[in-house]
């Protein structure tokens, strides 16, 4: 997700021997209080349990996490409909043409890894050290399950550091060919309209406050273009009028060609 001032407090649970000494060594790298059960005190409690890592969110009662072999991504992977799909057209994808992608707003790796299915290979950019634990701990387990392996070797490369500053440190042989940003979505009046996965993440993040300067450095970067997901009636990012945009049911993926 895009530079954020987290509105949330936040901590760690783990209960799990097995998992306590790397969930120590987050909490003190991270500066954040380690319990072995949930706390009454905390939002938002990042837990190292048995078999995931998860964010808790004490007013949602719910948790997300990051999951490459089950549910929605893996579905995808079989049936969502290939290079046909609005965001592979968006990015280039056709026959003779995979272009590398860099993911500035990784998120939960949701975008990315339904790329990375199409081919692509993505370096993929998170700078909220939480949801960078959570797309690392999908991914070592992604790793153990055959089909989803073969996605994940050698084609997701992940980074937690801020995304503006990663883009401007790149050498020119290491630029790639499209950006990809998809930034936190506008708030909506009735937050029973928005899935309480993103609620989570607004809880996490906050208000987002650079998309315009995320776009611009992106636009600097990108060998090819920067492509930017938005709701479909959403203003574009700064302001800044895209090349041409490619639309969905909900979604618009704004084009700038660079």
């Amino acid at each position: 997700m895009s530079d954020t001032k987290p509105s949330h407090s936040i901590c760690i649970i783990c209960d799990n021997d097995s998992r306590y000494e790397q969930a120590r060594s987050f909490a003190a790298q991270h500066q954040l209080p380690l319990f072995r059960e949930k706390d009454q005190a905390f939002e938002l409690q990042l837990i190292f349990g048995d078999e995931r890592i998860e964010l808790y969110d004490r007013q949602l009662n719910t948790s997300i996490y990051v999951d490459f072999v089950h549910g929605v991504l893996a579905h995808r992977q079989q049936f969502g409909g290939g290079r046909g799909q609005a965001i592979a057209k968006a990015i280039g994808l056709k026959h003779g043409n995979t272009p590398g992608v860099l993911d500035a707003t990784a998120g939960l790796a949701r975008d990315a890894y339904v790329l990375a299915t199409l081919g692509c290979k993505l370096t993929l950019v998170e700078q909220s050290p939480i949801l960078a634990a959570l797309i690392e701990d999908g991914i070592q387990r992604g790793l153990e399950n055959e089909q989803s392996a073969e996605v994940l070797s050698g084609n997701f490369a992940l980074h937690n550091q801020n995304a503006i500053a990663y883009m401007n440190k790149l050498s020119e042989e290491q630029r790639p060919d499209v950006v990809y940003i998809d930034p936190m979505y506008p708030e909506r009046k009735k937050s029973a309209l928005v899935k309480k996965d993103m609620q989570i993440l607004q809880h996490l993040l906050g208000k987002t406050e650079n998309d315009a300067e995320l776009l611009k450095a992106a636009l600097g970067c990108a060998r090819k273009r920067v492509v930017v997901k938005r709701p479909s009636q959403a203003e574009p990012v700064g302001g800044i009028r895209p090349s041409s945009s490619v639309s969905s049911k909900k979604t618009r993926y704004d084009l700038y060609l660079t």
